[in-house]
């Protein structure tokens, strides 16, 4: 089954901000205007309070994040019966806004829970290159402009725009279809049979594999095919075990905080152990030679060696036939790890399902000679002049292929 934004979010509208929108910087005023996208937005004409969840996104810092409280209401409220004019106004409390500049673009999202993001986003960063892929809106303008929900409802939720939700760190529950939560259980039960509480990162990839019919000739689709598919089952084992948790309760603050850590980093760590199982099974399936986890110098152990540690040590082998591949689901500062792995190897490739990289950092890799791997389902958060330096990953399986027809 497939879902679409439609089974998220109720409402979308964005804007770019103009100095007259920011506290201290033009405004004297906590407020968003905008009568009939405001009304569209929240399918009303009354007056509505709540909160609002407010981020902040960069290049060049980690997203900021704060909470506030909102009224949306008719500032001619008291005079509409006599002119019959009204003009609705979004009000917030604080001064999150005063972090933005004029050009950046403001997002806000509403649930079907009824829950309020207020997003930003800086102008030209890579962050706003997601946001557009995940919302399919090109440029904006001062006035807001709304997404309507059959716009909603005409973009599914594919894995890109899960995954863009997922780096946005924004808490929604993405819907999970029968057949995902029936194939939860059988797993929960086979893996209680081997003393585990869940099953192993290899017992997914496996499981997963048998859901996806292996397409050589376009091994991005098929890896993305691969990795959405343990996705949606990891996700639907994981709501089984957590609210059983919840029903058991915590014994304290500290208990529920620290379970809370654990099932983020066991997040965290799965997709990583997934994109390297789900290449593994790609290499084999194009009939590659390769190794995993080999050791190079010292203590480094490179995610793949082409064609393998025994290659690699040997001195009288080509070193223009080797390769060498590092597997980061995300890459954030921790690409610079593999510039050490595999000294005889100088170019190195990654590769990682990270959208929409900062052209600084990008730029910083192509220096450092590391050529980024990305399906290219995830192409389109970069920009023109960035993609002409990824390769897809049917573009290093060549590569490979070539290299090997000469050994």
């Amino acid at each position: 089954m497939s879902y679409s934004l439609n089974s998220i979010f109720s409402a979308v509208i964005f804007k770019t901000l103009a100095q007259v929108d920011l506290p201290e910087r033009g405004s004297n005023q906590h407020e968003i205007n905008g009568v009939a996208a405001l009304k569209d937005f929240f399918e009303t004409e009354q007056q509505v309070s709540g909160t609002i969840s407010w981020h902040y996104f960069t290049d060049d810092s980690d997203p900021l994040q704060s909470s506030g409280n909102f009224t949306f209401y008719d500032a001619r409220a008291k005079s509409a019966s006599r002119t019959g004019r009204t003009e609705w106004r979004m009000y917030y409390s604080g001064d999150f806004l005063s972090r933005a500049n004029p050009g950046d673009v403001l997002i806000l999202a509403r649930t079907l829970s009824g829950t309020i993001f207020g997003l930003i986003f800086q102008n030209g960063s890579g962050w706003l290159r997601a946001a557009q892929v995940l919302f399919q809106f090109e440029g904006a303008t001062p006035r807001l402009q709304l997404i309507t929900s059959d716009d909603l409802q005409g973009q599914k939720l594919e894995f890109a725009k899960r995954q863009i939700l997922e780096e946005l760190g924004l808490e929604v529950s993405v819907p999970l279809s029968i057949d995902d939560n029936e194939i939860a259980v059988r797993e929960l039960a086979l893996a209680n049979k081997e003393g585990r509480s869940f099953p192993s990162t290899k017992r997914m990839a496996e499981l997963a594999h048998t859901f996806v019919d292996v397409d050589i000739m376009n091994n991005d689709s098929t890896l993305i095919a691969y990795i959405d598919r343990e996705e949606r089952i990891f996700r639907a084992i994981e709501k089984i075990l957590v609210d059983k948790k919840l029903k058991q309760g915590f014994l304290s603050v500290d208990d529920f905080i620290e379970y809370s850590l654990s099932v983020q980093n066991r997040r965290k760590s799965r997709m990583g152990y997934a994109l390297q199982n789900h290449l593994a099974k790609l290499f084999t399936e194009n009939k590659l030679i390769f190794e995993a986890q080999v050791l190079t110098e010292g203590k480094s152990k490179p995610d793949f060696i082409f064609p393998g540690e025994k290659q690699y040590h040997d001195k009288k082998y080509k070193t223009d036939l080797l390769v060498m591949l590092a597997a980061k689901s995300s890459c954030k500062e921790r690409w610079r790890q593999i510039l050490d792995e595999a000294e005889r190897i100088t170019n190195k490739h990654l590769c990682t399902l990270e959208q929409a990289i900062s052209v600084d950092q990008t730029s910083v890799m192509i220096d450092r000679k590391v050529t980024l791997v990305i399906p290219s389902i995830l192409h389109s958060t970069y920009t023109t002049a960035q993609r002409k330096n990824l390769w897809t990953v049917n573009q290093f399986i060549d590569f490979v292929k070539f290299k090997q027809t000469r050994n």
